[in-house]
């Protein structure tokens, strides 16, 4: 009776007895009368025992199509995280972790709608609840979930449940990434490359920086670790500011090295952040210096390769070796120290730059759009703080405009009004010519 009055079966008819109690009730059928088991099925994820295993000796990130595939545990211990909105009820879809590392702290995140994010361990016949969140997540869509104290142990199975507030359900983006990290890059005293997070939108100039200075974080990778990841036309890469992780602002080169390791990926080269591979990708990181993999050479010549080198060159530059037939310098004071050549090219940036041929598209990421002033920095535009052809409804169809790097003619002696940049080949320039 307490199970018919509980809702779970269908009541088809009741008798009273004579005494006007309670009577004997009639129901359609009893199919379980403790939580039902999911039916066998190939598809992973419907419950403990297929559940979905993922390698978690590294960082990971797995993309749910549907979180409604699965029934929960039988219960859930929502002490483990109060005041986080946690709701612990409606349909999951699990996740079995191999490989975690014992001892390491790993920081895990839901994002694709409200979810509900928890971790039990044990085996499928025996699971105790150790962590849980509702809505502590920083993702772009409201009430992500966000685990950032759990430390798995040695010898324990792991299996993540990711289900929904109030029962809710949708498509999900499950990351984990370890706090701790692996041996630091090599060398981690020596400068590396801060460059523009997009071309033209920063107040300061790209240079070589101290790895303990503050800069901002994007990420590349080689192969696409998610949905979020963006890559650019014209780029072999895949960019992000926060596909995984979060917005990173004022990080040292290790703290920023890491974040991208721990993400699966790697920091933008300075050729990549200069041809735009990471840019657009949010947090606001267009006009900020970003962190780039590039190294100081310690000693190393300038490169004779013939292909230009990424934009933009560092200033000072090392003035040339004179030779014995030089004339000796005016004056005697000694000449300032040198600094080394333009970081390394790997890839280089796309050379020359071809705008698209009769393109006419408006650019999301153009904030003027449609306000009756053309905003792509190209011949008889009012301003230059959109891609070029990307403000089509204020500049008409660009016709294809080759650009050409134009650098200053000699280091730290060009106005800070004029940067070195990409030029419209129909622009009007200086000349000087090598052999």
């Amino acid at each position: 009776t307490d199970y018919v009055q509980s809702g779970g079966c269908t009541v088809v008819n009741e008798l009273p007895n004579s005494d006007g109690g309670e009577g004997i009730i009639y129901v359609d059928r009893v199919v379980s009368l403790t939580n039902p088991v999911p039916p066998p099925s190939s598809s992973p994820g419907r419950s403990c025992e297929a559940a979905l295993s993922i390698d978690a000796s590294s960082a990971f990130s797995v993309d749910i199509a549907d979180t409604s595939l699965g029934v929960g545990p039988s219960s859930y211990d929502a002490s483990l995280c109060l005041d986080t909105a946690f709701g612990g009820a409606g349909p999951v879809f699990w996740i079995k972790l191999d490989g975690v590392r014992p001892g390491n702290e790993l920081d895990l995140t839901t994002c694709g709608f409200d979810t509900d994010l928890s971790v039990f361990e044990g085996s499928c016949s025996s699971l105790s609840m150790a962590a849980c969140d509702g809505d502590s997540g920083s993702c772009s869509v409201d009430y992500g979930s966000s685990i950032d104290d759990f430390v798995p142990k040695a010898d324990t199975q792991y299996y993540i449940v990711v289900g929904g507030y109030g029962g809710e359900s949708g498509a999900a983006t499950l990351t984990g990434t370890y706090s701790s990290t692996d041996p630091e890059p090599p060398n981690p005293t020596s400068k590396r490359y801060v460059e523009c997070g997009r071309r033209n939108r920063c107040s300061e100039e790209p240079k070589w920086a101290d790895v303990d200075e503050k800069h901002e974080v994007r990420c590349c990778a080689d192969e696409r670790i998610s949905n979020s990841w963006k890559k650019t036309d014209g780029c072999s890469v895949w960019g992000e500011s926060n596909g995984g992780f979060a917005c990173a602002n004022r990080k040292t080169f290790v703290e920023a090295s890491s974040i991208c390791e721990l993400a699966g990926a790697r920091l933008c080269s300075a050729a990549e952040l200069a041809a735009g591979c990471a840019a657009g990708t949010g947090c606001g990181h267009d006009s900020d210096l970003v962190w780039s993999s590039d190294e100081e050479p310690s000693s190393a010549p300038p490169s004779t390769s013939t292909s230009p080198p990424p934009p933009p060159s560092p200033k000072p530059s090392p003035p040339p070796p004179p030779s014995a037939s030089s004339s000796p310098p005016p004056s005697s004071s000694p000449p300032p120290p040198p600094s080394p050549p333009p970081p390394p090219s790997s890839p280089p940036p796309p050379s020359p730059l071809l705008s698209p041929p009769g393109v006419c598209v408006d650019d999301p990421n153009c904030p003027h759009l449609n306000d009756g002033d053309c905003d792509d920095g190209g011949p008889g535009s009012d301003y230059d703080i959109c891609d070029f052809g990307g403000d089509c409804s204020d500049c008409g169809t660009r016709a294809p405009v080759e650009m050409r790097w134009v650098e200053c003619g000699r280091a730290g002696r060009c106005s800070n009004n004029e940067p070195s940049r990409w030029a419209d080949s129909s622009e009007t320039h200086e000349v000087r010519c090598c052999s």
